[in-house]
């Protein structure tokens, strides 16, 4: 991967279209292979390929060939210089200078000004200035967090880069279902986590249409709270152990995967709240999609955290320190409705 280079346009921002539903993860017909490629990156005398000046966040052209012929990065296909945060079915994860209507995964546009509120991905912005390479919870890496790869969460994290972490994911045909048995066949991309795609990556913020998320009450590597321990260890129930959580309340750091409480004030979460959503044993087959069913419904990473970047501090998705937290279902008490 080439440093802090992206390429954004509306001819080719189809490049990385993350899997959304059963027919959105594979390239579409009608759509050309010269969309997203580019034979030897020269046309008319002038490259094709762009990258971005993350000083001026302006684009510039890119002498430089990328792997697989391809136009750009994933940060390249998934950034935009404009504020929405769908562009030609392509979801936006990074926007450069105004955002409107962030997607379930957040928006990188939160760490340009504060390291605290996201995620550090090279290409994007440059390692945490008080974390470094040091994952809270786990053990510092050799190199800063990728999109992909062997230092990233999406694609074949066995693979040294991020072309060949997602190679051929991006043409496969998913609407058999999201097994998990391939990236491609991965939700959203993160290889060996299964879940259901909300086709509009959750911009309209509603709970009749929204990502269902796997999780599970014992040891599994499927779940997206199992992804998320693979670099914050200490902060997960199956792979932090009895020494690092704890086994029941009080717990030491906060359980994920496990179970929601079916009694007592937890027993009154029953609407599903896209301000702290559940996992489910089986997102593929869920009642009612807009309900929660405590005792069954699984407390998960991604109920109190963004996985990209948010506007608060260390990507939660609420102000864990807002004077008002605790007198409307606006954060921690969606799940401890007593403390509302």
């Amino acid at each position: 991967m080439k440093p802090k280079k992206y390429f954004v346009s509306s001819f080719i921002l189809l490049l990385l279209l993350v899997a959304a539903g059963a027919s959105r993860a594979a390239v579409k017909s009608g759509y050309h292979c010269s969309d997203c490629h580019t034979m030897h990156n020269s046309q008319d005398g002038r490259p094709v390929a762009t990258e971005l000046n993350t000083s001026t966040y302006t684009f510039e052209a890119d002498t430089t060939p990328n792997q697989f012929l391809l136009v750009s990065d994933c940060t390249g296909c998934h950034t935009s210089t404009g504020s929405s945060t769908i562009v030609n079915d392509t979801p936006i994860v990074f926007n450069t200078f105004t955002l409107v209507d962030p997607l379930a995964g957040g928006n990188y546009y939160y760490v340009k000004s504060d390291d605290s509120k996201g995620h550090n991905p090279a290409g994007i912005t440059s390692q945490d200035s008080v974390l470094g390479l040091t994952p809270p919870g786990g053990t510092t890496m050799a190199a800063q967090l990728r999109c992909a790869g062997q230092y990233g969460c999406h694609g074949d994290r066995s693979a040294g880069n991020e072309y060949t972490a997602l190679k051929g994911a991006h043409h496969a045909d998913d609407s058999g279902g999201v097994d998990g048995s391939s990236v491609g066949l991965s939700y959203r991309f993160l290889k060996g986590v299964v879940g259901k795609e909300d086709p509009d990556w959750e911009q309209d913020n509603i709970n009749t249409s929204h990502n269902e998320y796997k999780g599970s009450t014992g040891p599994s590597a499927d779940t997206i709270s199992y992804l998320c321990s693979r670099c914050h260890g200490n902060f997960h129930t199956w792979t932090g152990g009895a020494s690092a959580v704890g086994t029941s309340s009080p717990w030491l750091r906060h359980p994920t995967d496990i179970a929601l409480k079916a009694s007592g004030e937890y027993a009154n979460y029953t609407t599903y709240s896209m301000t702290a959503p559940v996992a489910r044993p089986d997102p593929d087959n869920v009642p009612d999609t807009t309900r929660v069913r405590p005792g069954t419904d699984i407390v998960m990473c991604l109920s109190c955290h963004r996985a990209h970047a948010s506007p608060y501090y260390k990507i939660l998705r609420w102000d864990y320190k807002s004077p008002t937290l605790s007198t409307a279902l606006s954060g921690c008490n969606v799940c401890h409705t007593s403390k509302n």
